[in-house]
């Protein structure tokens, strides 16, 4: 017996329900969801009584379907509701599903040997000579995602059968820990950007990285972002879409959405940041036109910010090598600087404060008194006064 407390998501929000599950021996017989608790508990001894009368109406044969199969029906019933930059992602992949040791493999049968098998294929592909690649962590992502939907709509018995192995097996290359400070400090932006103003003849680059330095911003919401959205006056930027890039062309292409609904937020301007837009606005004559375009008009291409901001960061011998560096650089200076958690958290529109520490990498510097207050706590020198 398990009554499962889960979350659907419908129309946008969460809502809670819960799985009933009827188990005899070991294996699991029935399942269905229900609005309530107590409408899982009745359904569930109902069958269960049942079950004990007549054992035989619960053994019945399923239609046996292959994993091609059942990825041919998510293709074409849950990949078309998708966003486009996670479609053009997962695109991408197919190739490691329409061909390979899954193919041919049962639902009903599908164990996780045949992950491991199917991982094991997947390092002998040619594709993992690839120097850049390290992992097929999105690959198994993708797998997930696809059983998960074949057990929400096709089959709700099915139990997923990736485990914190398979995981582990798809990172097949040595990849060096990521460094604790992975942020930029002040004085190596400062002459990151002297160094785009210096060394690019379209300004447009260094605008942009201190647009994104001192907001926070992802490089597909500033890109993304119009003249209708700033407010000079109030010092405010609102965030409603975003930029994105074709995975195949490179063609930029504005979608009318975030990333997530947290995203949508209004983006606090400084008085340094304000100036820098006045100079910009003063060249822009349409009000519905792009902050940051390239010498044509046009959108700017993210293989073109790349290239610029890493030449700057080979240039000045920094480590980075992506633009979402200002990101973590922003998080991290602004904890700093306000020790406010919840406000950074709200500038770069994350849904939790964890997400924000994983950016911000210097939450123990926030409370520099930490040592001095435990150390009198403890008073192991017998320093403090005692009262007669």
């Amino acid at each position: 017996m398990a009554i499962i407390k889960r979350y659907i998501k419908k129309n946008g929000q969460k809502k809670v329900c819960y799985q009933a599950q009827v188990y005899v021996k070991g294996f699991r017989l029935k399942c269905k969801t229900f609005k309530n608790k107590t409408e899982a508990y009745v359904w569930h001894d109902k069958q269960k009584e049942q079950f004990l009368k007549n054992p035989s109406e619960f053994y019945q044969e399923k239609e046996s379907i292959f994993f091609s199969e059942c990825f041919k029906q998510y293709v074409e019933e849950a990949f078309p509701l998708l966003k486009p930059a996670t479609k053009q992602a997962y695109e991408a992949r197919f190739r490691y599903f329409t061909k390979g040791p899954l193919s041919t493999i049962n639902m009903e049968y599908l164990n996780a040997k045949y992950i491991h098998t199917w991982i094991n294929w997947l390092k002998k592909h040619h594709t993992a000579k690839n120097k850049r690649r390290k992992t097929f962590r999105h690959e198994l992502q993708l797998l997930s995602a696809i059983l998960n939907w074949y057990r929400n709509f096709v089959d709700e018995d099915f139990n997923i059968p990736i485990t914190k192995q398979h995981r582990q097996l798809c990172h097949y290359k040595p990849v060096p820990p990521q460094r604790p400070d992975y942020y930029a400090r002040p004085e190596e932006l400062r002459d990151w950007i002297k160094w785009l103003k210096e060394h690019r003849s379209n300004p447009i680059y260094w605008q942009l990285a201190t647009f994104m330095v001192l907001t926070g911003a992802r490089v597909g919401e500033a890109c993304g972002m119009c003249w209708d959205s700033i407010d000079l006056k109030y010092k405010q930027a609102r965030v409603i879409q975003r930029m994105g890039w074709d995975h195949n062309t490179k063609k930029p292409y504005l979608e009318e959405t975030t990333k997530t609904s947290a995203s949508v937020r209004v983006l606090l301007l400084s008085s340094e940041l304000i100036s820098v837009l006045r100079e910009m606005k003063e060249e822009s004559e349409n009000e519905m036109a792009l902050l940051f375009t390239d010498k044509q008009g046009e959108a700017l291409r993210y293989n073109a910010i790349q290239s610029a901001f890493n030449a700057g960061f080979k240039a000045l011998g920094l480590p980075w090598r992506s633009t979402h560096i200002l990101r973590h650089s922003y998080a991290t200076g602004a904890l700093i600087a306000t020790k406010d958690i919840s406000s950074v958290q709200a500038s770069l529109g994350h849904t939790s404060s964890r997400m924000t520490e994983k950016y911000a990498k210097v939450i123990a510097l926030l409370n520099n008194g930490v040592a001095e207050k435990t150390a009198k706590f403890f008073d192991i020198f017998n320093k403090q006064k005692v009262s007669e």
